[in-house]
């Protein structure tokens, strides 16, 4: 059974994929909360397979703070569950080697690797304090590498920006409005490279 996390919902072939942007099914989560989805993770599934200086880090999280501010929570990591199958892997994506707290995030996959396969990581046990998770308030894009001049949106984007029109202005550049009907939440997708966190707050015209 493959997870993916950090993968765009419309390219992954993962069995679960988490991911900020809602697409069909997918497990959404907070832009920027990777970190602590991982943490969650971890704590949920190898808890009792880690060391007691690791346990103590675990046990020392503010889980509450980690549930609630990535929109993540205990049924998110049942559903997981329920899926798992013995062969199980995690595929780590793009997003994920573009955050800022990229090397952490990696640590904390190495843990992973105590239940599932794993794409990405680095062996090292040092972990640092989960940071807080940045809020991504007004109108929020995800930046896909892709090529042409569409902004993919929801219906609740589309009302939530009062967008009216075939043809729209984010951040000054014309963009064609696709309304996705599998598409959900508030979060808008445009094709645009970037070696940054690929979420981005826009103005919309």
């Amino acid at each position: 059974m493959k997870i993916s996390i950090g993968i765009l919902p419309t390219k992954s072939d993962a069995d679960v994929i988490l991911h900020p942007v809602k697409y069909g099914d997918s497990i959404s989560y907070e832009p920027s909360a990777e970190e602590a989805v991982i943490a969650l993770m971890v704590k949920y599934f190898i808890y009792d397979e880690l060391s007691d200086e690791l346990k103590e880090y675990f046990d020392e999280l503010d889980e509450g703070y980690l549930y609630s501010e990535s929109n993540f929570d205990e049924f998110d990591l049942e559903t997981i569950e329920e899926k798992l199958n013995g062969n199980d892997e995690i595929i780590i994506g793009r997003d994920i080697l573009l955050h800022p707290q990229k090397e952490n995030i990696l640590k904390l996959a190495n843990l992973l690797r105590k239940k599932f396969k794993v794409n990405e990581f680095i062996e090292n046990t040092n972990l640092d304090e989960i940071e807080d998770i940045e809020e991504f308030n007004g109108s929020v894009v995800y930046c896909d590498e892709c090529e042409n001049e569409n902004i993919l949106i929801s219906k609740q984007f589309k009302i939530a920006n009062k967008i009216n029109s075939d043809k729209i202005l984010v951040d000054s550049k014309e963009k064609n409005v696709v309304l996705d009907e599998s598409l959900k939440g508030v979060f808008g997708i445009i094709c645009e490279k970037t070696d940054k966190y690929p979420f981005k707050r826009v103005k919309i015209n």
